[in-house]
């Protein structure tokens, strides 16, 4: 026979019940040290740089690709992959709505891009904001060179000079341009642009046929490029852009130091050592899964430390000073945050439409 209980809840019916619950409302598990190791084992990671082979940011791009391999859990394969235009917004662009979510996929960012998002330039398809940033060899310092026959010996020469100092430019929107441009609006210097350049190296043959007298652009890619020039006196630096003169030419005239306004010190500040301090950084695309930026995060750290990797820098003539992820969000928000008043000032000593 048969006979019928009435059900009544005890505490080990309650204590099932709960975890039943709490397993149904509970988050899923983020992956753990072991899941990324197996996630990344075997697998490809795409290093996409938005420039030619060859240049600063390629040579930055597979010499940090080939030590960061050894540190990334599952010690993945490291491939790099040129996909230029813009002047890296073809990349940027793509990384950021064709590869969301994908974690074998580190994009080689040019801070400058940030400058174009603030002012609203056309052909940005991404926000900054939300790129999963990787700690970077990211710092630069711009400079301003001159050939030995312009004269020129000192960017202070310039302050309200009946004398014209000609520099090169590319367009706005690149450092050689935008450089010259805050330079004059901060310090009042006598300067005439001369734009249209299609890169550095047609800007030393102008320079040589006193078209110009030089540029103001990267202290890195100035080395690299014009090293014998610089040895031998042919060329000459003038200025520097830095709050604190930078190791190995602490003797070059500072800009920093010239201009005698809060204005002029904040154009700078912002216009060209912010946008400098975030020059050549790493990201993972949005949406990917936090412990695995976090791992990639780590490996980056510790790559940029490895002695066999600052030997190469230094050998290859690039310069690393590690900047952290949380350092780049600020340089990053120091942009975006910008009221539109000094926006628009910006707009306008840049010629950005």
């Amino acid at each position: 026979m048969i006979t019928r209980r009435s059900w009544k809840p005890g505490l080990l019916n309650l204590g099932a019940l709960a975890v039943l619950l709490f397993a149904i409302r509970a988050p899923a598990a983020q992956p753990g040290p072991a899941d990324v190791a197996e996630f990344y084992r075997g697998k490809t990671i795409r290093f996409i740089t938005g420039y030619s082979a060859g240049g600063s940011f390629d040579n930055m791009t597979r010499l940090l690709a080939r030590h960061v391999a050894r540190y990334i859990p599952g010690n993945p394969i490291i491939w790099v992959e040129n996909m230029t235009g813009a002047g890296g917004l073809v990349a940027t662009n793509y990384v950021y709505n064709k590869a969301r979510g994908d974690s074998a996929v580190v994009l080689n960012f040019d801070g400058g891009l940030v400058r174009f998002q603030a002012l609203g330039q056309p052909g940005v398809q991404f926000d900054a904001r939300r790129f999963n940033w990787l700690p970077s060899p990211a710092p630069d310092l711009q400079a301003c060179w001159v050939t030995k026959a312009s004269g020129w010996t000192s960017l202070a020469q310039a302050i309200g000079s009946s004398k014209e100092l000609k520099l090169g430019g590319l367009a706005p929107g690149t450092f050689p341009s935008d450089n010259a441009r805050i330079l004059q609006a901060a310090l009042g210097l006598n300067i005439r642009l001369v734009d249209g350049y299609k890169g550095g190296a047609d800007i030393r043959l102008a320079a040589a046929s006193g078209e110009v007298d030089g540029a103001c652009m990267s202290w890195e890619g100035t080395k690299m490029a014009y090293s014998t020039d610089l040895k031998n006196g042919d060329i000459r630096l003038i200025g520097q852009v830095a709050e604190k003169p930078w190791p190995g030419i602490e003797q070059v005239p500072n800009a920093v130091e010239m201009t005698k306004t809060e204005r002029g010190k904040r154009l700078l500040r912002v216009g060209i050592i912010a946008a400098t301090e975030i020059n050549r950084l790493f990201a993972m695309p949005p949406d990917v899964p936090m412990e695995r930026v976090g791992a990639v995060q780590r490996a980056f750290a510790t790559a940029l430390q490895d002695p066999a990797f600052n030997a190469q820098v230094e050998k290859s003539k690039l310069v690393s000073v590690p900047m952290s992820a949380e350092r780049i969000k600020e340089g990053v928000e120091l942009w975006l945050r910008m009221s539109e008043t000094e926006k628009d000032e910006f707009r306008q000593i840049l010629k950005f439409k």
